[in-house]
């Protein structure tokens, strides 16, 4: 939006030093003369102001936008480190928000409220607040946040794909995105999400899988070897001797037996994946569908006490045998 009024603003900024006088009314045809018009100068001048505030305020949103991210990413560091549980950095992510709000909130003059009033973000608000008005303010604020939508939503286009505690959605299921199930249409630098095979359509007897490591795997195989009400013997699954055994391939809902896997790092996006393949040869031509099922862990928001899923469709495409 900023870039687009400046545009405007240097068309108008020439037509000040082209006619710096502005509109000279006798040479004006009848029905035009006897008008207030505006002079080029007043309306470059007025423009700018605009420009300047339509560029101020977002840069406070990024900011403040920024600031979130590091903090987010700050606790995500210690979720790693510490191997804590999600739902506790969950809480405490929330509960700073809560804080942050109600010191906000306060009319007590408290020692953070004076160091925040000082800073770029408190104050570019607070120059908005004074000089448009507060309600205005606030409105804009929200008209740049629905202006942004639709470049975050592209942004985040298909990452729920990428969540190894899901299924693939319905509509992925129904209408799959190639380039994340075959890598003949896969950007060789960007990760896979879940499971891929190296064509869409194949004549060869062997069909090479691969299937996508999560770090996350290797606590829920230790969890899952832990004494829980069902465990995997119960349903019917196979020994747990690597995370790969976490998975189960089935072609055209017949379980297929897959005992060795081959662990590689793809060359351009360095992501782990295991790889392995089985025979296709009976295979009659035309589509089939490949579906994986998943063992994971799902933790009881309050309790934060496991408890051992299957996810039947984990990852799900089909592929053609010619």
């Amino acid at each position: 939006m900023h870039l687009a009024l400046r545009f405007i603003w240097a068309g108008l900024l020439g037509l000040s030093f082209a006619f710096p006088g502005g509109v000279i009314q006798e040479k004006l045809f009848k029905m035009g003369q006897g008008f207030n018009y505006q002079k080029p100068d007043d309306m470059a001048m007025k423009l700018e102001k605009i420009c300047r505030t339509t560029f101020a305020y977002p840069i406070s949103m990024t900011i403040a936008f920024l600031i979130f991210t590091f903090y987010l990413g700050f606790l995500i560091v210690i979720y790693v480190i510490l191997d804590l549980r999600f739902l506790i950095i969950y809480v405490i992510f929330m509960v700073s928000l809560l804080f942050f709000g109600l010191l906000m909130a306060s009319k007590k003059k408290t020692r953070f409220k004076i160091w925040y009033s000082g800073t770029i973000l408190s104050s570019i608000a607070a120059i908005y607040q004074s000089n448009l008005g507060k309600w205005f303010t606030l409105l804009y604020g929200v008209g740049i946040f629905g202006l942004a939508t639709p470049i975050i939503m592209a942004d985040i286009k298909d990452f729920s794909l990428f969540f190894n505690e899901t299924n693939v959605n319905q509509m992925e299921q129904e209408w799959p995105e190639k380039n994340l199930y075959f890598e003949e249409y896969h950007d060789s630098e960007k990760r896979f999400a879940k499971a891929f095979i190296p064509k869409e359509e194949t004549s060869e007897n062997m069909l090479k899988i691969g299937v996508v490591r999560y770090q996350e795997d290797s606590k829920i195989m230790e969890h899952i070897k832990a004494d829980f009400k069902v465990s995997p013997d119960t349903l019917a699954w196979q020994e747990l001797n690597e995370t790969a055994d976490l998975h189960r391939i089935y072609l055209n809902d017949s379980l297929i037996n897959i005992e060795d896997w081959s662990k590689v790092r793809m060359a351009a996006s360095g992501q782990k994946v295991y790889q392995s393949a089985f025979p296709i040869e009976n295979l009659s031509k035309g589509r089939h569908q490949l579906r994986i099922e998943k063992l994971i862990l799902r933790y009881d928001f309050f309790t934060d006490e496991p408890e051992i899923r299957v996810l039947k469709n984990w990852a799900k495409f089909e592929f053609i045998k010619e």
